[in-house]
């Protein structure tokens, strides 16, 4: 599992809290010389203990979330879907599932108003006997809970994590005032080219680079920067099309080897009072979710150790509750891709060629 001491791990927490720190931010933020603080960041960028990343902020973007389970039969189906995910212009994520739900787990950010793209796809599938069913998971009003893995509960003497899902399930929070969500805008159309998404791109496979490094990158898809240039053009990506940066960990070498889906039906007062919690004092591991008046989805990992207390407590106050395993090893993030914009006229590619066709292919 891991080989992470005390002060490895204090140093991650430090990275954690400030994704972007320069090395002398983190020098004066955690015990140790510069040069020894040097040599473990480097041990643990070598060994891949961490990846900061950024999130985009679908709002600015014009982009809206739609995640689908698909079922099939047999694995050479879902080997199948697992191309069309990676033809697919808006693929984010897609991943292999067993359990309820056996098949591929999906989730694309399209375009606002380009849904039925996504319907029609699913249509012909059905059609063709690719999927045997489906299921598109619902959004509610009140917006998508992410939370990330909080080291500070991670003991590394005992590799183990210090989290008592009883006392967090019976604890009380401050109720959390529903929040509509907001409609999309899609701002960043008025000024962004399809250099700027080559940028984007790089601060969403890894953004804890110089801009050196990632000029260099751009520059193998054909695209080439000044450091001026670059300098100003990823100061306005950052500031209009990243909502946040965030710092994910190597699952293995913290116990966290169990990534489940699950969904369920309950009383409006319970998955309010989850909700709240997820709000006012978030569980340790990384995981989303979402509510709506009657249903609850719910992506965890965590160590298995922990699913039992977990599903015990859903079990009893969710109506209709299905668990499905998301298969992390054969899972795949999607960065976005800069063919999506018609530079001429200022939108994101939405025809039917575009967004159908061309994945089916």
């Amino acid at each position: 599992m891991s080989s992470l001491n005390g002060a490895h791990l204090s140093l991650l927490m430090a990275i954690q809290e400030k994704p972007l720190a320069t090395v002398t931010e983190l020098v004066n933020r955690v015990a140790g010389s510069k040069p020894t603080v040097i040599k473990r960041l480097s041990y643990l960028r070598k060994n891949q203990f961490f990846k900061v990343k950024a999130l985009l902020d679908l709002y600015n973007m014009g982009f809206d979330t739609v995640e689908v389970l698909l079922d099939t039969t047999n694995l050479k189906d879902v080997v199948k879907l697992e191309r069309i995910a990676t033809n697919h212009p808006y693929t984010s994520y897609r991943s292999r599932c067993f359990g309820f739900h056996n098949g591929l787990y999906l989730q694309f950010r399209i375009p606002t108003g380009s849904r039925g793209n996504i319907d029609e796809i699913i249509k012909i599938l059905k059609e063709d006997g690719t999927i045997v069913g489906h299921r598109i998971l619902a959004i509610g009003d009140e917006p998508t809970i992410n939370t990330g893995m909080k080291l500070d509960g991670w003991n590394p003497d005992s590799m183990s994590w210090k989290f008592d899902w009883e006392k967090w399930f019976e604890a009380d929070f401050n109720t959390i005032k529903s929040e509509k969500a907001k409609k999309p805008s899609g701002s960043v159309l008025e000024w962004i080219t399809k250099s700027d998404l080559h940028i984007l791109q790089q601060l969403m496979y890894s953004a804890k680079r110089s801009n050196t490094e990632m000029i260099r990158a751009i520059h193998e898809s054909g695209i080439s920067f000044t450091p001026q240039t670059f300098g100003r053009r990823l100061r306005m990506v950052d500031e209009q099309c990243v909502a946040k940066y965030r710092v994910s960990f190597k699952p293995i070498a913290f116990d966290i080897i169990s990534n489940i889906l699950i969904t369920g039906t309950g009383k409006k007062k319970y998955l309010n009072e989850i909700y709240s919690k997820m709000s006012s004092e978030p569980i340790p591991f990384e995981s989303t979710m979402r509510v709506t008046e009657s249903e609850l989805f719910w992506v965890v990992r965590m160590p298995p150790s922990h699913l039992s207390s977990l599903l015990s407590n859903l079990h009893l106050n969710l109506e209709n509750m299905t668990v499905t395993i998301i298969d992390y090893p054969n899972s795949y993030l999607y960065s976005i891709w800069p063919e999506i914009l018609d530079e001429e006229n200022r939108v994101w590619r939405q025809d039917r060629e575009f967004m159908i066709d061309q994945a089916l292919k």
